[in-house]
């Protein structure tokens, strides 16, 4: 899997819904994206990276979400 990420020029934005986290990382499907929301949940550090309102809304710290994939990287090189 290629994952691209694509920057948004002129977004003051610091939290988005799936659909947002999956047009900024070109590559990324909703079936990694969710598995790597539990994994978020079930961390302490990413834990207030991810809000879920309802059951059906969610909603992505995107800068959260960057620090989780470096995190995400280093951990699985040990």
């Amino acid at each position: 899997m290629k994952i691209t990420y694509v920057p948004v020029s002129n977004s003051h934005a610091e939290w988005g819904d799936k659909k947002a986290i999956i047009k900024r990382y070109e590559g990324l499907n909703i079936y990694t994206l969710n598995r790597w929301l539990t994994e978020m949940r079930n961390n302490r550090r990413f834990r207030n990276g991810v809000i879920n309102p309802t059951h059906k809304l969610v909603w992505i710290n995107f800068q959260t979400f960057e620090e989780f994939l470096y995190w995400k990287q280093h951990h699985y090189l040990k």
